[in-house]
């Protein structure tokens, strides 16, 4: 998948291009249904199918005190939108500039650069100056800008519209399995692995710990199933989201014990994927009750794990 992080004409490169809008955080069953669509068409009409979308959240500029955290960052989307076939992704920065183009410029700019013979959206996409841009718009413009406009309906769980928003909910209010439903896949986290207080080491149960910004949702704070991906490989894990009360330590973040796993991996990049809570966080009156509690926890994730299987595992590899 080509990416670009600014506006590009490729009309003279591509031909037959697809466009599909939106901002897909989280690239949650919704997207996908859109992304297939458009990637279906791309291939009917031997072209290439382009994602159109912001590297950031068009509230923050727009009205930073509503802009909701995020599902995942910009290097999972780009992954996600790649395994599901997308040709070219268009990540473009949303500015002042772009809170003020009107609906028709907007369209003005696509065709002079992408030159889109189809543009694919959701029946609830918003485009231009304070949204104006809908569905219905595109429709009425096919044949001034020379497009077609497919608006597939939208994707339904459980009677109710899959969004972004639903996600986030699900996910804030800690309904693991109703959020994994709606992504496609185990919610997942990813980043770097930082330097914590080397407790579990002195507890003689390591763990990698990665720090959680508040940009992003998280689960509430509980020991989870999990499963760790390091340099490409899988591994089995306990993961524990809080901030510590045994050892009063006041920050929040990830801790996951990777199970069978001995290497120095400060710095690295890791994806923890989450699958089942197994307890919420507690507080134990001293380190050899934690121990006891923390071994617990391993074997529950291993039970727990032998009889785990999932495809949708292997696409959201890093």
């Amino acid at each position: 998948m080509l990416v670009y992080e600014k506006i590009t004409n490729i009309t003279a490169k591509f031909k037959n291009n697809v466009v599909v809008l939106g901002t897909f955080d989280g690239v949650h069953i919704g997207h996908q249904k859109i992304i297939r669509r458009a990637t279906q068409l791309a291939e009917k009409i031997n072209g290439k199918s382009i994602v159109f979308t912001f590297s950031n959240h068009p509230l923050e500029i727009i009205a930073p005190e509503r802009v909701p955290r995020k599902i995942s960052n910009n290097r999972c989307k780009e992954k996600e939108l790649s395994e599901l076939g997308i040709d070219i992704l268009m990540n473009i920065p949303f500015t002042k500039k772009f809170a003020d183009i009107s609906p028709a410029d907007f369209l003005k700019m696509l065709q002079e650069n992408l030159s889109p013979r189809y543009i694919v959206v959701g029946p609830n996409c918003t485009f231009g100056y304070k949204g104006e841009g809908t569905p219905q718009f595109l429709q009425d413009k096919e044949k001034e800008y020379g497009f077609i406009a497919e608006i597939p309906d939208a994707a339904y769980l459980h009677n109710k519209i899959v969004s972004s928003s639903r996600v986030r909910h699900a996910l804030l209010d800690g309904k693991l399995a109703l959020a994994n439903e709606l992504l496609g896949h185990p919610f997942y986290i990813e980043g770097e692995v930082v330097h914590g207080e080397h407790r579990g080491h002195i507890l003689g149960i390591p763990t990698a710990n990665i720090y959680i910004s508040d940009k992003y949702v998280m689960l509430p704070d509980g020991v989870y199933a999990a499963l760790v991906y390091v340099g490409g490989k899988k591994y089995q894990g306990a993961a524990n989201i809080g901030d510590n009360p045994t050892f009063n330590v006041k920050a929040r973040r990830v801790e996951v014990n990777i199970f069978e796993f001995d290497k120095d991996i400060y710095g690295q990049t890791i994806k923890v994927c989450f699958l089942k809570k197994l307890r919420g966080e507690e507080k134990f009156s001293s380190a050899a009750k934690l121990i006891i509690q923390m071994n617990k926890d391993i074997e529950d994730t291993k039970n727990y794990l032998k009889n785990y299987r999932d495809s949708r595992i292997d696409n959201i590899l890093p």
